[in-house]
């Protein structure tokens, strides 16, 4: 099957989406020719074909958009079996749907101000006003216009479109797109997102190695085996030298949770190891994202202030990156106590380093660093389901501690304190482990390979294994 990916931006340095769509692509290249269509490409994968799409536009973003979609239609509209986007465009047979639609936010989730008409028009009266005065908005904005007309071609399943299907990432963002869009229930799917976990990141990283095998002192070969001493210990020199030829190492969630690899990662990442000469820092956060507004950044660093001197913050992705959330930490007086680490095309030190990965976030479809943290047997403190989907599948103080009002700095400081504790730290780490294990990309890859059969063999509903793939 030949497939057409459609993603403007396709690194490891990008966010959940992009991640989602890589990892399928990775996962399904070993039975299907892929053919990757990006503005961006950061990334090598045996077998994939990769075809840049040019950028005339980098603001506004809404031009952009029409001209990647008119590019890739212009690429795709023929000898493709599958054309699967990630980005909204008029075109392809599979639409997978990471965030919530503009349409949505706008028209349903957008507070109607205007208080002082509801005394002369009354509620109704004022509701219809104001939603007439969102049209008008609409006509006049061509940003407006644009993402509301894209949203609605990629989201039709009518005419040229009968076969259509989308995949959404979350349950709670599926229900939402029924409620406010017309869709066939029989071609509407959800397939949560996996992770690789340990188990992949020693295989890459030994296929990292191998690739170098012909440099005398590969860095690759070096800093895998400074890892495997750690996860190892009972391995003699010569034995963590040879990793090329040794099975993967103990990476059950006791071995994650070793101080002595929490420690070998602080180090890595030159974490500061006190605040003062007689203040350690003994116990670090983590907080992973780009937006530090809507992921909830400024919460946490407030929280952090009430926290005691011995708990420190690492800050990664383009959030730390900000001068508010820098300026901030400066006057909590909390700023020798965060590292900003920044994007980390790798994040993985950054889980093993931290004792709480902290996601007090104000939208996310899904929540994609939620479910890594886990599999690297780490506790998450994250926003309930209304906030961040992934949390309509876990339970509260058994996979997660979930917060009901991530903005409340009281709630956070308390969960964080009791999550801090060993006795409870480690038990929601050791379930959080077990319950990522059961989601993996192999599985989700299986289930989207269903969809592409079942949009070749125009059948309404593909062949799942039950359970396979779905949150």
């Amino acid at each position: 099957m030949k497939i057409a990916v459609l993603t403007r931006e396709f690194s490891p340095k990008a966010g959940g989406a992009e991640h989602y769509a890589m990892s399928l692509v990775e996962g399904l290249s070993t039975t299907h020719e892929l053919h990757v269509f990006a503005q961006t490409i950061e990334h090598h994968w045996p077998g994939v074909h990769y075809h840049r799409i040019s950028k005339p536009f980098s603001r506004p973003r809404f031009l952009n958009q029409w001209w990647y979609a008119w590019q890739t239609w212009r690429h795709t509209r023929r000898g493709f079996d599958i054309v699967h986007a990630h980005e909204n465009t008029w075109h392809g047979n599979v639409q997978t749907v990471h965030v919530l639609p503009v349409w949505i936010h706008y028209f349903a989730l957008q507070p109607l101000k205007g208080q002082g008409l509801e005394r002369w028009l009354g509620s109704s009266a004022r509701a219809h006003l104001l939603t007439a005065k969102k049209w008008l908005n609409v006509a006049l904005s061509p940003r407006l216009m644009s993402y509301l007309w894209l949203e609605h071609a990629r989201l039709s399943m009518r005419g040229a479109h009968r076969q259509r299907h989308i995949t959404s990432v979350s349950a709670s963002l599926t229900a939402q797109l029924f409620r406010h869009f017309k869709l066939d229930p029989q071609r509407v799917h959800t397939l949560m997102p996996a992770v690789l976990g340990p188990q992949t990141w020693w295989r890459q990283a030994k296929a990292k190695v191998d690739a170098q095998a012909q440099n005398h002192s590969p860095p690759a070969l070096l800093e895998l085996t400074r890892w495997l001493e750690v996860l190892s210990p009972q391995l003699s020199l010569q034995d963590a030298c040879d990793v090329l030829h040794r099975p993967a190492p103990d990476l059950s969630s006791e071995a994650l949770m070793s101080p002595a690899l929490k420690t070998r990662a602080r180090s890595a990442l030159n974490l500061p190891t006190s605040v003062t000469p007689d203040q350690p820092i003994t116990q670090w956060l983590l907080w992973v994202g780009h937006d530090d507004k809507k992921k909830g950044l400024r919460a946490l660093l407030l929280a952090l202030s009430h926290l005691p001197p011995s708990v420190g913050l690492m800050v990664v992705g383009r959030g730390a990156l900000s001068a508010n959330a820098r300026s901030l930490a400066e006057q909590y007086h909390i700023a020798k106590r965060v590292a900003w680490l920044g994007p980390m095309e790798d994040v993985s030190p950054a889980y093993w380093a931290c004792d709480v990965l902290v996601h007090p976030t104000l939208e996310d479809t899904f929540g994609m660093v939620v479910l890594e943290a886990m599999s690297w047997a780490r506790a998450v403190v994250v926003s309930a389901p209304e906030f961040c989907g992934i949390t309509s599948h876990l339970s509260h103080t058994q996979e997660a501690w979930i917060l009901e009002d991530p903005q409340d700095v009281s709630e956070l400081e308390r969960a964080l304190s009791h999550v801090l504790t060993d006795s409870v730290g480690n038990a929601l780490a050791t379930r959080a482990y077990l319950w990522a294990q059961e989601h993996t990309w192999e599985s989700v890859c299986k289930s989207q390979d269903a969809v592409y059969q079942a949009v070749l063999s125009q059948e309404s509903t593909p062949s799942f294994k039950r359970g396979v793939g779905h949150g």
